[in-house]
């Protein structure tokens, strides 16, 4: 579904140059649910942003589902994003002052494959999914911050997108409402949808089935979640 080849990324800021990424390579499949970590400036976010078709990459190759980034407009780039991609970052992006069916309605008004009669029903089964059914006519910004993600998870699956990118999606959450964020995510990939995190929590990234280190830019490690959390699963 997803491949990266020899992917690089080069940050150019008052003469100075900086690499954010040297030529990394990996394949991703439908369905899968794969943590990405590192520390802090080891390229984690720059290559979810390019997999999300946020930025352009300095060098390499990315495609998503055959389709070469390099041959795609910005408008069919944005196309994609906002027909088979959702996103969900750690401020949670909501619009305070709107409802939570409005913030979750939101990409659904830009999106050619809904049609307008189903939007309601579609947002009302993402809310619901999350479990926030009772909250659909109150302001975002009048949640918590666990159910202010909830609300952004429900966001960022109302498209039934093919995948779902979360960065930091429990940074700016305790840690019930952060597993309760982590379990919705599970089961979202229980049902299908390919789930790419990007975390520096290792107990976040337990609840992946794959995880990818990076280092200064690098590859470090590719490899199975040695015990999955949540389902007692353990690879020997």
């Amino acid at each position: 579904m997803l491949a990266a080849k020899n992917l690089k990324k080069k940050y150019q800021d008052d003469g100075s140059e900086t690499q954010a990424l040297c030529g990394i390579s990996f394949e991703i499949r439908k369905g899968e649910f794969v943590a990405v970590m590192g520390p802090s400036g080891s390229g984690k976010s720059t290559l979810l942003h390019l997999m999300g078709f946020l930025d352009r990459p300095t060098g390499g190759s990315y495609s998503f589902f055959g389709r070469n980034i390099d041959d795609l407009t910005d408008a069919e780039l944005a196309a994609i994003r906002n027909d088979e991609m959702g996103f969900i970052f750690q401020d949670f992006n909501l619009l305070g002052k709107s409802t939570v069916f409005e913030n979750v309605e939101l990409p659904l008004l830009y999106c050619e494959r809904t049609p307008p009669r189903k939007r309601k029903e579609a947002v009302e089964k993402a809310i619901a999914s999350v479990g926030l059914a009772e909250k659909s006519n109150v302001e975002a910004g009048k949640l918590s911050g666990g159910q202010k993600q909830r609300v952004a998870i429900a966001r960022a699956l109302v498209n039934n997108p093919n995948v779902i990118f979360a960065d930091e999606p429990t940074g700016n959450l305790d840690s019930l409402s952060g597993g309760q964020v982590m379990n919705i995510l599970r089961k979202l990939n229980d049902a299908g949808h390919t789930v790419i995190l990007v975390t520096h929590e290792t107990y976040t990234a337990e609840f992946a089935e794959r995880l990818i280190r990076l280092k200064d830019g690098r590859l470090e490690s590719d490899a199975p979640v040695k015990y999955r959390r949540g389902t007692e699963q353990f690879v020997k």
